[in-house]
């Protein structure tokens, strides 16, 4: 399922967003394209639209995701993919090359977790049924509460991306700040190349501010520039 957005026959630029967002949250960054004449699309991620079954294990969810990800195939694209989002992109691209972007920014992956092995363990004994309210911001939430099932389709697929060959198939660059509390920047640094980390020393400490790279309001305002044209720079976009 995807929202779209239709402006122009240039190479459109597709978003994927994280777990548990809503996606009316990428509404600044979105419109930041839009604004400099570019065609976007929000690609919905499995359980974040109308059936949240989709998102009951990996399976499953890489099926749906690959649904959607067909609706892609007539249009030259760049990616712009924030945490599960970025890593469901990966997922599909080591099955699918024919359609794949012509390049990818990368925010915030969830390709490596912090306390990631605590985390496996706890999942491992936690039903699947048993529900966690989630520490998102408020406003950026598609749920209240998740499953442990979902959030261990979440660790599934971090697992099977640490499998697979770290080389990635596109043009990428990935943008992190050094102090995302999820996403255990330091060991991506070590793992993958491109790794541009996005200082963000003004943020409060908390469960999520750091990790949040998609919106104005986690960045002051002459940052904010900076990181949008970072971006464009990089897709080879700038004016």
């Amino acid at each position: 399922m995807t929202n779209s957005y239709s402006l122009s026959l240039r190479p459109k630029i597709v978003f994927f967003h994280g777990l548990n967002n809503d996606q009316e949250c990428f509404g600044p960054l979105i419109a930041h394209f839009q604004n400099l004449g570019f065609e976007t699309e929000m690609v919905v991620l499995p359980g974040h639209g109308e059936n949240r079954k989709e998102a009951r294990n990996l399976k499953t969810a890489l099926t749906a995701f690959e649904q959607s990800m067909k609706r892609l195939k007539d249009h030259p694209y760049h990616a712009i993919a924030f945490s599960q989002g970025a890593l469901y992109l990966q997922l599909w691209l080591e099955k699918n090359q024919q359609h794949k972007p012509l390049n990818q920014v990368l925010l915030s992956p969830a390709l490596y977790l912090r306390r990631q092995k605590i985390i496996e363990k706890l999942l491992k004994i936690i039903p699947s049924f048993f529900v966690i309210k989630s520490l998102s911001p408020r406003r950026f939430r598609r749920y209240e509460i998740l499953t442990a099932g979902e959030y261990n389709t979440l660790i599934q697929g971090i697992l099977t991306y640490q499998k697979i060959k770290k080389d990635f198939r596109i043009p990428t660059q990935i943008m992190i700040d050094p102090k995302d509390e999820l996403v255990d920047a330091q060991r991506m640094q070590k793992e993958l190349k491109n790794v541009d980390f996005i200082e963000r020393n003004y943020l409060k400490m908390g469960m999520g501010q750091h990790h949040i790279l998609f919106h104005p309001e986690y960045f002051q305002d002459d940052e904010w520039i900076k990181f949008t044209r970072k971006i464009e720079t990089f897709l080879g976009i700038s004016a």
